[in-house]
């Protein structure tokens, strides 16, 4: 676990807002806990990128940890053309790359604006939040419940899932851990 000042910077180069990057922006999913170890290979590289990151308070040990930890685990956001995606790649940091559509690269132009504006003012509430909405199918994905489907009646934290049997329409709901669920 870093140190909040080994910690790179959320977006680079830090003068410019994510949004106004000229070149187009990619997405890097990345190999597990390695999104900041790429953060500053892009730094060195003097490649625009952006890590949301979010302060999040841990204890083990009977230590309380304070720390960094990106909003998005395993990905980050990078701008560039091919050399800057062969950079990305030949670091042996990420799995794969997803491209942005030049179509789509001005609604997510906009969408990261908001993610910075909000990581600026409101870091203490920001969390990520799937889309795990009432009414989705989902399958619990591990636990004693694992491979089980079921419907979402809540999403909050904790997931109230039904599981019932449709052609008589009854059915019985469990509260689980939101980490355990995944859209089917």
């Amino acid at each position: 676990m870093l140190p909040l000042a080994d910690n790179p910077p959320m977006k680079f180069p830090a003068q410019v807002a994510p949004a106004d990057v000229e070149s187009p922006w990619m997405v890097a999913y990345c190999k597990p806990r390695q999104e900041k170890a790429l953060a500053w290979d892009l730094v060195r590289k003097q490649v625009p990128y952006f890590l949301p990151m979010v302060l999040r308070q841990t204890s083990s040990g009977g230590r309380r940890r304070r720390n960094l930890h990106p909003l998005f685990p395993s990905y980050l956001f990078f701008a560039g053309g091919e050399p800057e995606r062969l950079g990305v790649l030949k670091t042996d940091r990420t799995v794969r790359l997803i491209d942005i559509s030049e179509a789509e690269q001005l609604r997510f132009r906009r969408e990261i604006a908001a993610l910075e504006t909000a990581v600026e003012h409101y870091p203490q509430s920001l969390e990520l939040y799937p889309r795990l909405v009432p009414g989705a199918l989902v399958r619990i994905a591990a636990g004693p419940m694992k491979n089980v489907e079921g419907v979402v009646l809540q999403a909050d934290n904790k997931r109230k899932i039904w599981l019932g049997v449709s052609v008589l329409g009854v059915g019985a709901t469990v509260e689980i851990h939101a980490d355990l669920v995944v859209l089917d």
